[in-house]
């Protein structure tokens, strides 16, 4: 028999009997970490231990009913995230059990029907179904069935963490009756099941208004279905579940899931759809309840049309959003050029991105052709934010500059973006600004020239040598290094997951690390002891070369003579470098050797001038790099802009 859902506290077993459960498609997959796991957990282990019988309050289920599904047939809509994992427990639970008791505690949780039609009783969203059903609820091995998805992984680490948990709870003394007595009598759930869709709408909102921790993404979401359900916008509400289900799809491949991903995607669709400041997209449910002004629609049947029109467009900037951030996080590069492949890899390759992402969903969706005008303003992006935002001391703030980036975005969007070229400005030398296009170049570089012009940019390559600053803590420093060395093997791949990984994720033969061409114990000859100027060449840019880990690891803190056997010619079944640029530090200091080749040793401080004469030679040819590199020569208003920079200064002097 049934148990009817209502406000009292179920158990799982009321919950389950003869119920069926699925997560739609539009609804977010697998997003716990393994805080909200061991919370979990360790409230299981509370009720254990406590000894008190009494149902917990454990959570709240919404659920509801697809149009024509079976009676006992439920959508989950919340709280499908612990409905997961209390299931992937439950399944690891029934391995515990004796036989003569498995077949009916799997039946009522893990899978029912007959044989051949039966199906799982909880079915997840169409990304981590299978997944979920031949690993998670299998044997927990991969090797049929490869994580692909950002929630495989996380379903596959929380199945990891709750074995360990029942596993460490038998091994202590836990019958596994009682860790089953205690998932079915002590956890309490609150369960509404609304009968009608347009309840499931008004329900979303009052979830969204009690405070519960759902993304900023998961409220808008929430919030559209709720105007759908109060325009009788059926048609509409049925687009939003599919095309929902493909953003996060989207979001899945680019790894852009947690609640701050989220959060920061919607804000850069907010800023470009609806013209958001950067203060107000800080709030982008609050801001779009105001500016869909759905109780003005539901009271003038003439506002109607226009609202529903604009969430539909809505909806599908953000599909398009979504599939980009795929592409450039994801590397989901099916149809698209070499050269374009290029530039995303190399803004992936970037560590700081949040000022550029709504210039970047501007461009990408506005050129839909993906033409070489869309190649070029991408090309110039990547340099502004290596100029302005990544180049050492060049902005006092992360941020400066972020809401005029944004107005741009929004006004490249909208084709309005001319309108913000001055009249004396439409004139550049002998070209005229003469479309959106060649104004937001012009913007663009304008922007680049008042915050990190080419002086500025050129001395943030060289150190002061009095102070403490130091290249090694340049957070751009390793793409940098990646840069040069793509200009130095132009015809050779060079994957940017190799400066992108974190150390410990990579292996040593794919994670590229820097490494202090003069080590710490041979910084200095016998009797050298000017420290200050010895640390000071250790700290200059070129002191540091890209290196493969697994050679850094062997090299050590060997000599340079050491080192150069081991990186270039390899040191016994390791392989030598594959970096040019390793190849021309020795290079570096072998000419260095031939110019102190008359003094010898008998020069004081031998070692610190020749390790000094080998910076030199490096910066110098790595300065030259990027001038060149990060050049905004070739583009739209350079020369008069940094003409007019020039004479600026020269008034202010």
């Amino acid at each position: 028999m049934n148990h009817p859902f209502g406000a009292q506290l179920m158990t799982l077993p009321q919950i389950f009997e003869n119920r069926l459960f699925t997560i739609p498609n539009y609804q977010r997959s697998y997003a716990w970490d393994d805080k909200q796991v061991q919370e979990l957990l360790k409230d299981l282990d509370h009720l254990i231990d406590d000894g008190v019988a009494h149902r917990h309050y454990t959570g709240t289920l919404v659920l509801t009913r697809a149009a024509a599904a079976d009676e006992g047939d439920y959508q989950v809509v919340d709280g499908q995230q612990r409905l997961t994992t209390l299931v992937t427990a439950l399944r690891l639970l029934a391995d515990q059990l004796p036989a003569a008791d498995r077949e009916g505690f799997s039946t009522l949780y893990l899978r029912r029907g007959p044989a051949g039609a039966d199906r799982a009783v909880l079915r997840l969203n169409a990304d981590t179904r299978q997944f979920f059903e031949r690993v998670v609820l299998g044997n927990g091995l991969a090797a049929d069935e490869p994580a692909t998805l950002e929630a495989h992984h996380r379903l596959l680490k929380a199945r990891g963490l709750i074995q360990t948990w029942i596993d460490a709870r038998i091994a202590g003394g836990t019958s596994a009756a009682h860790l089953r007595t205690t998932f079915e009598t002590e956890l309490g759930f609150l369960v509404y099941a609304p009968a009608e869709d347009a309840e499931t709408g008004i329900m979303f909102e009052v979830i969204n208004n009690r405070g519960k921790p759902l993304s900023e993404l998961e409220k808008v979401k929430n919030y559209l279905i709720y105007c759908c359900v109060k325009l009788n916008a059926t048609t509409l509400r049925a687009d939003i579940d599919q095309d929902w289900s493909q953003i996060l799809r989207h979001l899945n491949v680019a790894k852009k899931t947690s609640p701050e991903d989220e959060g920061a995607f919607i804000r850069y669709c907010m800023v470009v759809f609806f013209r958001l400041n950067k203060t107000d997209s800080q709030n982008s449910y609050d801001e779009l309840k105001e500016l869909l002004a759905l109780d003005a629609s539901m009271k003038d049947a003439e506002l109607k049309p226009a609202i529903v029109q604009k969430m539909t467009n809505f909806v599908i900037f953000m599909k398009s959003a979504a599939l980009w951030f795929s592409r450039l996080y994801g590397q989901n590069h099916e149809g698209l050029s070499a050269d374009l492949i290029s530039v995303l890899e190399q803004i992936r390759g970037q560590d700081r991105q949040a000022s550029i992402m709504p210039l970047f969903l501007s461009l990408v969706i506005r050129n839909k052709d993906l033409g070489p005008t869309l190649l070029h303003l991408l090309s110039l992006l990547e340099k502004l934010n290596f100029r302005v935002y990544m180049a050492r001391n060049i902005v006092k703030r992360n941020d400066s500059g972020q809401g005029e980036l944004y107005s741009f975005a929004s006004s490249y969007y909208r084709e309005k973006i001319i309108d913000l070229i001055a009249e004396q400005d439409r004139k550049i030398g002998r070209a005229i600004i003469e479309d959106d296009h060649q104004a937001l170049e012009y913007k663009l570089v304008e922007f680049v020239m008042y915050y990190s012009p080419d002086a500025p940019f050129e001395r943030s390559l060289t150190l002061e040598s009095k102070g403490n600053d130091d290249f090694y803590k340049w957070s751009g420093l390793r793409y940098f290094l990646m840069s040069y060395e793509q200009k130095l093997q132009p015809k050779r791949s060079i994957q940017i997951d190799q400066i992108t990984l974190a150390r410990s994720e990579g292996k040593s033969g794919d994670y590229l690390s820097v490494e202090h061409r003069w080590a710490v114990k041979n910084r200095s000859g016998e009797g050298e002891n000017n420290r200050i100027v010895d640390e000071f060449q250790k700290r200059r840019l070129g002191n540091f070369v890209l290196l493969e880990l697994r050679l850094n690891i062997q090299g050590g803190n060997g000599s340079l003579e050491d080192k150069q056997e081991c990186y270039v010619a390899g040191k016994g079944e390791e392989p030598p470098t594959n970096l040019q640029q390793v190849r021309r530090m020795f290079k570096d200091a072998i000419t260095a050797k031939d110019e102190f080749a008359d003094q010898g040793r008998r020069l004081k401080n031998y070692y610190l001038a020749l390790n000094t004469r080998i910076n030199d030679l490096a910066e110098d040819r790595l300065r030259g790099f990027a001038l060149t590199r990060w050049s905004l020569e070739k583009y739209l208003g350079y020369k008069e802009l940094k003409k007019r920079a020039e004479t600026e200064d020269g008034n202010e002097e």
